[in-house]
């Protein structure tokens, strides 16, 4: 049976209390925090990294101290790779178990027949803290030996630190620091007799110590006032017509952080434009949108955040839907391979949305919005690099103080002042006028547009509908007293537009 439970032990392990130190402030990892180990898989492909939470710590009856580390959706063995199951293990692991005075440390991994596992639960005694050369029955289902073969002061996150070298008989190594647990480790390590080792390893990556690693709000959102957001708007894959598409402009306005929170407050605005062929609803043409407001906020501790329920689920890690519909888990994240463009992310944080009978499993993707891959890309810091929501959205355009990147001009015309809206949509001669002005479209007006005329206080004074595929709006003065006036437009779905005119 393969297990790579011993990789979090040990690092626990690594960071625990022990007999020398019972003064230091030394515990395993702490409760919340973050760590991600490192998968390389060679160039071919992209290299994966595995993350991983202590979610609860607490005391046995008999006095043991225990840690337990969040639960999976782990692959059904022999399934489809789509095929899951609800675990009591982590990918690295169950629990960890220490009793206080000693250095004895037991990784506990619980059974799980129905996941491959044995019918007994696998304990291994680790005894970091022995002296180098010992060797002690680590195991006796399976038997193995565990060794201290070294222990060299070298660096760990930067930091000089104490390295120890533990090699199991197997011929297993794996690499321990003092302050920050497990540094290198084989994948999927094997506790099986013949001691097959596995070609790959597990690494420790990022930033060592607490926080919540790729998955902090401030490194995804990494974005200030006035930075802004462009994404192109699509059908999904699966749509038989291609009937609307269009641009979507997200602009930071206001950005408020506290010790525990992140708050983002955003306006948008889309323009969509529809193709009118056969089988589409509605004619041909382009519509803008209003300009909406919203907000974005996060939670510092946990990642957690109420506009995107996906967020703050570590790799495997699943959760209830706000619907109850689905179990949303995430899929963790890939270090992908540079393209030299500045939209290609380096690094993809991917989620997904899963449906099953229930517990145990199995649990499969649905065809639906939450089953398709919801991406962050967590080297741009701009937020989604690719979300569903009615459209298929895809990063296209982003602005985050002097750098820009992508296609500004499919989005020159959002989220404009309506002064400079309205230049785009008109112009308004002669002004000041005498009898009459005209308004001159830039495009044929759509169906239902209306023009209005209104005073100085507010009180319309005239008003008339447009024809369609009109250009030359006429707007009449004669019997009106001198002084200033507005003029506007009133379009189906679009903000409306103001020009100022003053009659002589």
């Amino acid at each position: 049976m393969k297990h790579s439970y011993l990789l979090v032990g040990l690092a626990l392990l690594a960071a625990a209390p022990h007999a020398e130190a019972q003064t230091t402030t030394w515990r395993p990892f702490r409760p919340g925090t973050v760590y991600s180990f490192l998968q390389a898989r060679g160039t071919a492909t992209p290299t994966h990294v595995h993350t991983l939470r202590v979610d609860s710590a607490y005391a046995t009856a008999s006095g043991d101290s225990v840690y337990t580390f969040n639960r999976l959706l782990r692959p059904v063995p022999g399934g489809s790779a789509y095929s899951l199951f609800r675990s009591r293990n982590n990918l690295l692991g169950a629990r960890l178990r220490w009793r206080p005075g000693t250095r004895d440390y037991y990784l506990e991994a619980n059974a799980e027949p129905a996941l491959g596992g044995p019918a007994a639960p696998v304990a291994l005694l680790l005894r970091p803290r022995a002296a180098v050369g010992s060797t002690w029955v680590a195991s006796t289902a399976p038997a193995l030996s565990a060794t201290l073969t070294g222990r060299e002061l070298g660096l760990a996150g930067g930091v000089p630190d104490s390295l120890a070298t533990i090699t199991l008989s197997n011929g297993q190594t794996l690499v321990l620091s003092r302050l920050y647990g497990l540094l290198q480790g084989p994948q999927w390590l094997q506790l099986s007799a013949d001691g097959t080792a596995l070609p790959s390893t597990w690494q420790r990556y990022g930033t060592l110590g607490p926080g919540l690693g790729p998955y902090d709000p401030r490194t995804l959102f990494a974005l200030n006032v006035g930075d802004e957001v462009g994404y192109s708007l699509a059908a999904p894959w699966f749509a038989t017509l291609a009937c609307q598409s269009g641009y979507r402009l997200r602009r930071i306005v206001a950005r408020q952080q506290t010790a525990d929170s992140l708050v983002l407050a955003y306006k948008e605005q889309d323009v969509v434009t529809t193709s009118g062929v056969p089988g589409c609803s509605g004619p041909a043409g382009t519509t803008y949108s209003a300009i909406r407001a919203g907000r974005w906020a996060f939670s510092l501790r946990t990642g957690a955040s109420p506009q995107w329920p996906f967020m703050g689920l570590l790799a495997g890690e699943y959760r209830k839907s706000a619907t109850g519909d689905a179990w949303l888990t995430g899929q963790g994240y890939d270090l992908q391979l540079a393209t030299g463009l500045c939209l290609n992310e380096e690094a993809a944080l991917r989620f997904l949305g899963v449906y099953g009978p229930g517990s145990p499993g199995p649990y499969l993707p649905g065809i639906d919005y939450l089953a398709l891959n919801q991406t962050m890309a967590p080297t741009l810091g701009v937020g989604p690099d690719y979300f569903t929501n009615y459209y298929e959205n895809r990063l296209a355009y982003y602005r985050r103080g002097t750098t820009s990147c992508g296609q500004p001009l499919a989005f020159a015309g959002l989220l404009a002042s309506r002064a400079s809206q309205a230049l785009a949509v008109a112009t308004l001669a002669p002004n000041p006028a005498a009898g009459q002005a005209a308004l001159a479209l830039n495009a044929p007006s759509q169906p239902g547009t209306v023009l209005a005329l209104t005073d100085a206080l507010g009180r319309t004074v005239w008003r008339t509908p447009v024809a369609a595929g009109q250009l030359r709006l006429a707007v009449p003065l004669a019997g009106q007293p001198a002084g200033l006036y507005l003029v506007q437009l009133l379009a189906p779905a679009a903000s409306p537009l103001t020009w100022k005119l003053v009659k002589e």
